[in-house]
């Protein structure tokens, strides 16, 4: 039997990591030849920095994460990076969220709102939520805290007044006492959010390896969706995201809804990417013409592990 071929994988922590927990507990990836280490993020700028540097050889993130790289806007590189998008997982599956005493948007005004960077992923999200209800920059302050889970907590410990969460931080703020103030989608209803990313020079001599991991990937997401598996998603939760009970189950909804869930063939949303390039610009993070999202992806990899898809026309 051939060696498998070993890949580092760095994502953050949440509930829509199930396809990789499926993939690696039920031979997924084995059955492709592919052995994966998973390395949970602190923030975006350890991703972004991990995979530049060669630690990782893919990283799932958001769009806007990449495209940050690639403008040079993160690491202050004079080149830009060689890091691009090859499949996608989701829109969003995220919301806005308040602290006990923070119930609507109006109540964020003068406070202090965690985000994982100010320059990158889905703070703008948050701050276009802000200025479409009347609340300018200079209104609000944005620290800095990380991924999800430490923005989770820092809420609950009375530290910022909001922020954007995922499941199953979500419910268990609002179970905590806090409040759901908008939902992503209504606020972007088209967007590219998590995807899967690495470096142009490794893909390219590892493109066999690449289109196997895309493909041991998909077929784990559709198991997720098929009904009988079910009981064994809610098991792989717990075990391996620590999220039990009323809040897997939530999680797991969520996460299987046909119109806002995971992507079912992992395709990259291109017109998404688009719209998070113009968020991008909108927010004064990106010079116009806004570039083609073209330059942030290379679909042939994943034409390659499951075919063309309607997403990336």
């Amino acid at each position: 039997m051939s060696p498998l071929n070993r890949l580092r994988l760095i994502q953050f922590g949440a509930g829509y990591n199930l396809p990789v927990h499926v993939a690696a507990s039920h031979g997924g990836f084995a059955r492709h030849g592919l052995e994966v280490d998973v390395t949970y993020t602190p923030n975006s700028t350890f991703l972004a920095d991990g995979l530049e540097a060669g630690d990782f050889e893919i990283g799932h993130t958001s769009a806007d994460d990449v495209i940050a790289e690639v403008e040079g806007r993160t690491l202050g590189l004079t080149g830009g990076s060689d890091i691009f998008l090859f499949m996608g997982l989701h829109s969003g599956l995220l919301d806005l969220v308040g602290a006990p005493g923070s119930a609507d948007i109006e109540s964020f005004r003068g406070k202090f709102l965690a985000v994982d960077s100010k320059v990158t992923g889905f703070v703008f999200i948050l701050e276009k939520m802000l200025r479409m209800n009347g609340i300018g920059p200079d209104e609000y302050d944005l620290v800095e805290v990380g991924g999800w889970e430490s923005r989770y907590r820092s809420l609950l410990d009375g530290t910022h007044a909001g922020t954007l969460l995922t499941e199953p931080f979500v419910g268990e703020a609002v179970e905590a006492g806090c409040h759901v103030v908008a939902r992503g989608s209504k606020i972007m209803s088209v967007y590219q959010a998590t995807c899967g990313a690495a470096r142009r020079a490794w893909a390219k001599d590892n493109a066999d390896t690449l289109v196997r991991y895309i493909r041991a990937y998909v077929e784990a997401t559709a198991w997720c969706f098929d009904p009988a598996n079910r009981s064994t998603c809610l098991e792989l939760l717990a075990e391996k995201s620590g999220i039990e009970g009323r809040a897997a189950e939530r999680t797991l909804a969520v996460l299987l809804d046909p119109e806002e869930g995971l992507y079912p063939r992992a395709e990259l949303n291109v017109a998404g990417i688009g719209a998070a390039l113009d968020l991008r610009a909108e927010m004064g993070h990106l010079a116009t013409p806004v570039p083609p999202a073209e330059k942030y992806i290379d679909l042939t990899y994943h034409s390659k592990a499951v075919g063309p898809g309607e997403g990336e026309g």
